[in-house]
């Protein structure tokens, strides 16, 4: 046990002794953005076609209130109207 912990030990110091290229490539160090080399967008516009609106279908004027109910919704209101 004494021995593996001191392989841990000696392999954690001599990793901390690489130079900073060896822990890039091992992934050990950490890089920040830089904030100075971010890529300008282009603005934002709109597309040709903005004003167009969809095609809707026509519907009829239903003047009765009870159509377009499920039987159980119609139960529901005539329990609701008495």
């Amino acid at each position: 046990m004494i021995r593996v912990s001191a392989f841990v030990i000696l392999a954690l110091l001599s990793l901390s002794a690489c130079s900073n290229t060896t822990k890039e490539k091992l992934g050990l160090s950490k890089k920040a953005p830089n904030e100075f080399m971010v890529a300008p967008r282009a603005p934002l516009s709109l597309p040709p076609e903005y004003n167009l609106r969809p095609v809707v279908e026509p519907q009829e004027d239903n003047n009765d209130a009870d159509e377009g109910f499920s039987d159980s919704e119609q139960g529901l209101l005539d329990k609701i109207n008495g």
